[in-house]
């Protein structure tokens, strides 16, 4: 027998995504549906960022059709013969533009780029040079094939994101993480996300928590697609967006939660602690070896919180996803109160 996630449909889709990219997916088997549930085959035991169960699955559907990768496989091999091994087996899919890394020194990426779009169906491919840089977070990327107009909308989680993927990042890898923000908060709450982006976390926590929140972003390119994401969402009554370094427009004494979505953001916990209003929740991100993970994170807010005459209390912590060899993109959540 073999073993199903078993989801309600509004989930299915990013339990897929999520799926997918953590490589559990068994898609040698179909997903069936009924009942108002969606029964997802996969290759071992998981854990999902949504209601789910674990089931053995009754009757055992196998796919007769190929599998992306296999088919981009077959094509690419009258291009470059003897070396499929060295295509790429994941990529980054926003709407309809695709993002890809290929190996260092891969010749006649054009062609191999144009059969990726034709078989994903999407019409812009992007070629990751550089991951991310800067506070600004840009995106190190160059067009190599299609449209050269790289601005798409992304739907996750039923929320639309609109955005340019050559000059804005979005991670795919952070979608679990997305979607339990989006379930985090308490209608009427107060959220200040110090960095919003084009609202990643400001919009779905909105959205779905029913929170009011200050959305900070110091990209003038990203604040953009942040005002177009507010409207685009029908938050624009939850959500009011700050343009700048959210150590200046941010407001003080107001929060009862704070986003703090920037790796680099440890001298940035003495500003969060003067945001909150009083007590509060700050969901705190940062990258460290695994084996500091998540001592490391919680002793600098610790430590910023008895700077400011306040205590720490841990109450949640989790793995987002691989940065680099031994080192994790890990959440903290850590509950500020009043005191020492």
């Amino acid at each position: 027998m073999r073993k199903v996630a078993v989801v309600e449909k509004r989930y299915a889709k990013d339990a897929i995504r999520f799926l997918l990219e953590n490589d559990m997916l068994d898609d040698s088997r179909r997903i069936s549906r009924s009942n108002g549930k969606v029964e997802i085959p996969v290759k071992s035991d998981i854990e999902l960022p949504f209601p789910y169960s674990i089931k053995e699955q009754e009757k055992v559907l196998y796919r007769t059709q190929y599998e992306p990768f296999r088919e981009i496989k077959k094509r690419a091999s009258e291009i470059i013969e003897g070396e499929e091994e060295l295509l790429p087996k994941k990529w980054e899919r926003f709407g309809d533009v695709l993002i890809i890394k290929f190996p260092e020194g891969m010749e006649r990426k054009k062609e191999l780029a144009k059969i990726y779009a034709d078989v994903l169906k999407c019409r812009t491919v992007l070629e990751d040079v550089g991951g991310i840089t800067g506070i600004k977070r840009k995106p190190l990327v160059k067009y190599i094939y299609g449209d050269r107009n790289a601005e798409t909308t992304h739907v996750e989680n039923k929320i639309k994101f609109m955005f340019d993927a050559s000059k804005i990042m979005f991670s795919s890898g952070n979608v679990d993480e997305r979607i339990r923000m989006a379930y985090a908060g308490k209608e009427g709450e107060v959220v200040v996300d110090m960095f919003a982006g084009i609202g990643y976390f400001s919009i779905p926590i909105a959205f779905y928590s029913k929170t009011n929140v200050y959305a900070c972003e110091i990209n003038p390119v990203a604040y953009g697609y942040l005002k177009k994401n507010i409207e685009l969402n029908n938050v624009k009554k939850n959500v009011t967006a700050l343009y700048g370094d959210c150590r200046e427009v941010a407001p003080r004494g107001v929060a009862d939660r704070i986003i703090m979505g920037y790796f680099k953001s440890k001298n940035f916990l003495p500003h969060a602690m003067e945001i909150l209003r009083g007590e509060g929740v700050i969901h705190y991100h940062t990258t460290c070896p695994k084996s500091s993970f998540p001592e490391e994170p919680f002793r600098d807010v610790a430590r910023a919180a008895i700077d400011s005459g306040k205590r720490a209390e841990m109450i949640f912590h989790r793995k987002v996803k691989s940065y680099a060899p031994s080192i994790i993109h890990g959440v903290t959540d850590v509950k500020i109160s009043e005191g020492h």
